[in-house]
This record gives structure tokens, sequence and C-alpha cells, in this order.
């Protein structure tokens, strides 16, 4: 019961920026970082030219992004037909949200999928505790979809100003940055995204090895580490949320 009202409130459009504000309230009071209003506060500073929400799967995130920047132009990336579909249609009424049927990866042109068809009936987190030192990978289908570089994406879709990106993207992380160096090193002011700590995913990038690039190649620093995810109370950690920015868009208190 609990959990489909947590659903509920947090997929009904009213209802959840009333949720997202009470809980942003309360991360305040327990001094508890906010990843989504630490990506308003970044657009509220330097005005970037569009957020990418990378995996926006059927747009609640894109909802979340609106709600601490409202009024932002936002690309939705979604590969997947089925949920592409629900996206386009759930964004139908709003003219700055733009839908990509597509991926962002290394390479530009059709590229294999893996489509983790257990999140029909369970979540990510589900899967895990179910298997928390294992490569999650009995649920994964292969399908094909169209790709494209984020460098090349960015040169045809949104060649001038700053951008800040969101991912989530299943252990994806190295290739959507390896085929977007250029961008990443010129135009990307924050990449707040999810990372794997237990293995879930074949060839998966880790945060150490994201971190060495971001920072070492490509002159971010480490904004935050949120609080994992654990795979049962008291477990290990299974996945996190981690934000890395340029240095020029520091401090963030306004």
């Amino acid at each position: 019961m609990l959990r489909l009202l947590h659903r509920f409130l947090t997929h009904n459009r009213i209802t959840s920026r009333l949720q997202r504000a009470l809980v942003h309230r309360v991360k305040e009071l327990l001094y508890m970082p906010d990843g989504y209003y630490s990506m308003g506060q970044i657009y509220r500073k330097i005005k970037p030219a569009a957020i990418l929400d990378i995996g926006a799967h059927h747009g609640y995130t894109v909802d979340k992004l609106l709600d601490y920047a409202p009024g932002a132009k936002v690309h939705a990336f979604e590969p997947t037909p089925q949920s592409a579909a629900i996206l386009r249609q759930r964004m139908s009424n709003r003219p700055n949200v733009h839908v990509h049927e597509m991926a962002l990866g290394d390479k530009t042109g059709m590229t294999r999928f893996h489509l983790n068809v257990g999140e029909q009936t369970n979540s990510l987190l589900d899967n895990v505790m179910q298997s928390p030192y294992e490569q999650v990978l009995k649920h994964l289908a292969e399908v094909q979809v169209q790709a494209m570089t984020l460098d090349d994406w960015a040169e045809k879709f949104e060649p001038q100003g700053m951008l800040l990106l969101k991912a989530d993207i299943q252990g994806a992380e190295r290739l959507l940055v390896m085929g977007g160096k250029k961008t990443f090193a010129q135009r990307v002011a924050a990449f707040y995204t999810e990372i794997c700590i237990l293995p879930q995913y074949e060839s998966q990038a880790t945060f150490c090895e994201m971190n060495r690039i971001m920072v070492e190649q490509l002159g971010f620093a480490l904004y935050d580490i949120y609080p994992c995810q654990k795979v049962a109370p008291g477990g290990a950690a299974g996945f996190t949320d981690v934000m890395w920015v340029k240095p020029s868009v520091l401090p963030l208190e306004e």
C-alpha cells in the first residue's frame, strides 16, 4: 500500500511537486544533498542553452528537472520504442521538451542495446537484492536502436551554449563520455549521473574510472556523491548518484 501511494505521489505532476518540495525541505534540515536541486541552482546561475536528460524513460526525471528549472529547454533521450512513445505522449503538452528516440554512446549509427526486461515488473534495486554479488544479466534482452555520439548530436541539434547533463544509462557512462569528449570539455557545465557500485552490467563503468576521466582528462571537479542505495538494509552499496561540475560554476550557494 505504501509503495502504491508513493508511486501515485511521485508520478502525478501536481502531487509530485508538493512531494519533492517536502522531501527537499527534509533533506535541507538533515543536511542531505539533493542532486536535482543542485542542477536547478546551476541552471539559474549560468542559464545554459539546454538540459539533456539521457535515459529519460517515461519522463519522471524530466518532471524533476523542470520543477527546479522551470521553463528550461530539455532534450529527453530514450532509445527503446515503447518507452519513447510513452515519454513523447507525456511531454506532448510541453513545447520546451524535445524527445529523441535514440541512445547517446561512443558511435553514430545502429547499435545493440540491452533492455532490462525485469524493469517491467521489478526495479533495478529489486533485481540487485535477488543476487547482490552477481551480474544482473539474466533479465537483459538485446534490441537494435539508433545511436549518436554526444559530439555529433550537439553539433547537429544544439550547436551553441552551455549544457547540463543528467544520465541514467545502466553502466554505459564511459561510452557517453568517450563519444562526447569535445562537448564535455568545452560545453558541459555539470554531469549528474547514476554510477553502479556492485557489478550489474557487462563492461559497466566504475566510479574510480569515471572520476579519473572527468577530473584528470576533462577538467571537472567532483561536486558530490549522494547517499548510496543499499542492496538490503545494512547491506552493501548497490549504486549511487554522482555529480561533477566545471570549477568555474562553483560555488553554488545562492
